[in-house]
């Protein structure tokens, strides 16, 4: 079965990953199969542009700021600002003040909703010490215009997941169609890699099948909720049989 958190714009991934990799990975492998290779990457096609087409009518939101430009310019302005307090003369104030004992190029790094709290505070901190810091004000500036983008961003990510929930029925309609050519595809192909003896190229083809599943005890060989069988126990290791007691030899008395 495909993953069931395939969300109706990753069918344009999942569905493009597999009809190239049954062209590059099956065709030739069972000359006789070729035929059923191609029809099945053909039913892929249709299947792929016929949801693109559905997501293609729905609204189109309205123009965001770039994400990746936005969290650039944040994480660029923290190491700068500290690399400029490691300039000051005489360390008038304490860095970690601003960083709470973090090093920068670490916190830089952090996550969208720890960024934005992290830059809120360092442009906070420098609001009490903008009479030790020379040249406060221009970084003030900075950090406030860089804190206030970073909102927007995880503003816009939060109903970005949203309006994923809740597309409208044609949209959950065309998800079911794809997933249904999808599946049949994997069974098809499934079956040609059990003439070949090589099921293990399976998650070569059908990327879903690759990668670690998001929720707990879901697995593309089980319906979603029922555990997996318990592993079998390993056989114990018989133990060495006992040496045969040594007879005594006749005494050299004898």
């Amino acid at each position: 079965m495909a993953d069931p958190y395939i969300d109706p714009f990753e069918t344009k991934i999942y569905g493009k990953f597999a009809r190239e990799q049954m062209a590059a990975v099956l065709m030739g492998k069972l000359p006789a199969l070729d035929g059923m290779v191609e029809f099945a990457i053909g039913k892929q096609l249709m299947a792929d542009q016929a949801i693109a087409g559905v997501l293609d009518r729905q609204p189109k939101p309205a123009p965001e700021l770039d994400s990746a430009e936005v969290l650039e310019e944040a994480r660029d302005v923290i190491v700068r600002f500290a690399s400029y307090l490691d300039s000051l003369k005489g360390r008038p104030v304490d860095p970690r003040l601003f960083f709470r004992g973090e090093t920068p190029s670490v916190l830089a790094r952090r996550r969208i909703t720890k960024l934005t709290a992290a830059v809120g505070h360092i442009a906070d901190e420098l609001e009490r010490q903008r009479e030790k810091v020379r040249g406060a004000d221009a970084w003030l500036a900075e950090l406030r215009e860089a804190h206030e983008k970073l909102g927007i961003i995880e503003r816009q990510q939060r109903a970005t997941r949203v309006e994923r929930l809740e597309l409208g029925p044609e949209v959950s309609t065309a998800r079911e169609a794809w997933l249904g050519v999808y599946n049949a595809n994997k069974n098809l192909v499934r079956g040609l890699l059990a003439h070949l003896g090589k099921p293990e190229l399976l998650p070569l083809i059908f990327d879903d099948l690759a990668e670690v599943h998001r929720a707990t005890g879901v697995s593309d060989a089980l319906p979603p909720g029922q555990p997996a069988a318990p592993p079998e126990p390993a056989a114990a290791t018989p133990e060495p049989a006992a040496a045969p007691p040594v007879q005594p030899g006749p005494s050299p008395d004898a």
